[in-house]
């Protein structure tokens, strides 16, 4: 045993070093890091056929609802529809434009009160406000789209309520839940 210290000496008193500073580990490590990537891999892959999934339906299920009120709804229904935009794929698909902006407008409200309930920052209460509107319209929209597809309307409300759960709100969550960063 030796009585030798690695310290520098001022006056024949040690000095005290600067602390390094620690390395910089997200919580979870490499593990956590590889769940990310893997995550936005995901989003990037099938995120955009489930997104279109829950928008188309979602467009189909407000038609259906302006079209089984009374005249006001379907005189609503085709002014919404009235301006399209072609989809640039083999065919050219035509889709209607209002009905589309409030499909982005539904995820973009969702994926940011994900995102600051996960980061455990404030929301804004006309933020809850204007998801939670657009969150029952997303739902209710993408309810009522299911139950034109023949197989989904004969399981029953209570099947289609169950698949559009996930159909409405599971991007949106991983989107959230991605961006939220390494805290926790």
């Amino acid at each position: 045993m030796s009585n030798v210290r690695e310290a520098p000496l001022v006056n024949g008193q040690p000095v005290a070093r600067p602390a390094l500073p620690a390395a910089r580990v997200p919580a979870g490590g490499c593990a956590l890091g590889i769940g990310r990537l893997g995550m936005w891999l995901a989003v990037i892959a099938f995120g955009g056929i489930a997104w279109a999934i829950n928008g188309g339906y979602s467009v189909i299920g407000l038609g259906v609802a302006a079209r089984s009120f009374n005249d006001a709804g379907r005189l609503f229904w085709e002014l919404a529809t009235t301006i399209q935009f072609v989809l640039p794929v083999r065919g050219g698909v035509r889709l209607p434009l209002v009905p589309w902006i409030g499909v982005i407008a539904s995820s973009c409200l969702q994926i940011s009160i994900i995102w600051l309930k996960l980061s455990d920052r404030p929301i804004p209460l006309w933020l809850i406000a204007a998801a939670g509107i657009a969150s029952i319209y997303d739902y209710a929209t993408t309810l009522f789209g299911l139950g034109t597809v023949a197989w989904i309307a004969r399981i029953g409300v209570a099947a289609q309520a169950l698949i559009a759960a996930p159909l409405t709100f599971a991007l949106e969550f991983m989107v959230g839940y991605a961006l939220r960063g390494g805290k926790r």
